[in-house]
């Protein structure tokens, strides 16, 4: 072989060697303003294959006893990994766990997981979830046999650790590995402390001195947190105890974790419990709301008074320093997003709950037909970002299906199954009549149970559509066929036309 087409050959070996070396070695590095990492890598080593089988679980709704709720369900991108806009997150059935899901970013720097710190390990953190009875409901042997028998996970579990066997200790290595990956450190404070060319204004720069005198004891260093379990003074509420909850040790009542401060714009509402929905409503909190208790941090006493001292104006300098915390790139960085999955999840076929009902009554149909305006008045509200009008929809769908009355015995029961479901979906909405990333979040549960209903009863007397994004959660019933609502960026879009009434 001629030498220079040898050497030739060569240089683009190493140089695609390079390039491959340098792609695996980018899903985790350490930023240049952060400690050194906690989590032992050497003992589950991050591969390309390791992260997307941990991403495609991540996002997969089969780990919840219903097949409804997925890791993404609570942890959501564009809420900082937190469930949006949600006091208390949401399980299965839409059962209402007892504290605010915490957002996961930066997890390779911790050293226990929760609020009450009860896992100590990332690797034994998705147990929590799975099988609490208000969240996921699910047992591992039965997550594990899900994933064994599902014609997706076999190969992936190949890929990613050589054969086929799927085990408790692989599948939550293939988490770990997706969730250490989930870094959030290139926020405008991260570019100014690194020097890259990044300024902060005169009021975010003394909000930044008011913090560190203020604020940095317990959100210490560039991580935003020290991670201890702390009493910051709320009032308390007996169902909660928090760290005690662990370790009985009543020091540790109502203590719980220090949060990170970073991208708090996206993670609201804040506290453990989700009380304050604004930064405003927390330092007032801190300034004149502090509770005296046996375990209340002696940081948040001095010369007997409670709190820490800011006026209004210190406070505001103080939000516009945590405003540089937000990390954009984090929350719209695709490599963490559902739609860039490599392997399509499958997807719960909502047809197969279809039934044959008819509806003769004319009141009946009437009513169906009220309960189908009310629908598409919420959806188009929704459209136009009109929360208090979605709201008040809302609340004409709930009366209005409640005044439905199915006579057939097998009718009924899957009915009212069904009418449960759509009240709840319908509330949800009405929760968040000043809070349109709320209303949205749950715009697509009660459109996927109003089809049911709609399309098993066929009371319709004119005709609908029923359209899914396939690359995602998102579903809208509409009396247009095409209607790409607030989906125009999807690529596959799937319609259905609607039986009208017979």
């Amino acid at each position: 072989m001629n030498i220079k087409l040898k050497t030739g050959i060569i240089l683009i070996m190493i140089a695609f060697l390079s390039f491959k070396s340098k792609q695996e070695t980018t899903l985790f590095s350490v930023p240049a303003n952060f400690p050194k990492p906690a989590y032992d890598f050497l003992n589950n080593s991050i591969t390309p294959a390791g992260v997307e089988l941990g991403k495609t679980l991540f996002y997969d709704a089969v780990l919840s006893s219903d097949n409804t709720i997925s890791c993404g369900s609570c942890h959501q991108q564009t809420a900082g990994f937190t469930q949006h806009g949600h006091i208390l997150s949401h399980g299965v059935n839409d059962r209402l766990s007892k504290r605010n899901a915490m957002p996961l970013f930066n997890l390779a720097w911790a050293t226990s997981f929760g609020w009450d710190g009860s896992v100590p390990h990332l690797d034994f953190f998705a147990v929590s979830p799975i099988t609490n009875p208000a969240e996921m409901d699910e047992s591992m042997a039965n997550v594990l046999e899900k994933l064994r028998t599902s014609p997706l996970y076999p190969e992936l579990f190949t890929k990613a650790f050589g054969s086929a066997e799927i085990n408790n200790e692989r599948f939550l290595k293939a988490l770990s590995q997706f969730m250490l990956t989930m870094v959030s450190a290139n926020t405008r404070y991260d570019r100014y402390i690194r020097n890259e060319g990044i300024t902060l204004n005169p009021i975010e720069l003394e909000g930044l001195a008011l913090f560190k005198q203020k604020c940095a004891s317990c959100h210490s260093g560039d991580l935003f947190t020290d991670f201890s379990f702390r009493n910051n003074g709320l009032a308390a509420k007996d169902n909660d105890k928090g760290r005690f909850e662990i370790t009985q040790q009543e020091t540790d009542k109502f203590r719980f974790k220090v949060p990170s401060l970073r991208n708090l714009t996206y993670t609201s509402p804040y506290m453990h419990d989700g009380r304050f929905s604004t930064l405003e409503q927390v330092l007032e909190h801190y300034t004149t709301k502090v509770e005296k208790t046996p375990s209340l941090d002696p940081i948040l006493i001095k010369d007997g008074q409670t709190g820490i001292r800011m006026n209004a104006d210190e406070q505001q300098k103080i939000i516009a320093f945590l405003k540089t915390l937000d990390d954009e790139d984090f929350v719209k960085n695709t490599l963490f997003s559902e739609s860039t999955l490599i392997s399509d999840i499958p997807r719960k076929n909502i047809d197969a709950e279809l039934k044959n009902f008819t509806v003769t009554d004319a009141s009946t149909k009437a009513l169906f037909g009220q309960a189908i305006e009310a629908y598409l008045r919420i959806k188009v509200s929704i459209q136009e970002k009109n929360t208090l009008s979605a709201a008040e929809a809302a609340r004409i769908l709930i009366k209005t299906l409640n005044r439905v009355r199915i006579t057939d015995t097998a009718a009924k029961g899957f009915f009212e199954n069904y009418q449960e479901k759509i009240f709840l979906d319908a509330k949800r909405i009405i929760e968040g009549e000043n809070f349109f990333a709320h209303q949205f979040d749950h715009f697509d549960e009660l459109s996927e149970h109003f089809y049911i209903i709609v399309a098993s009863f066929k009371a319709n007397d004119k005709t609908l559509y029923f359209t899914e994004c396939l690359k995602s959660d998102m579903k809208w019933l509409s009396d247009t066929a095409n209607d790409s609502f607030l989906a125009a960026d999807c690529k596959e879009l799937q319609h259905k036309t609607l039986p009208v009434s017979r």
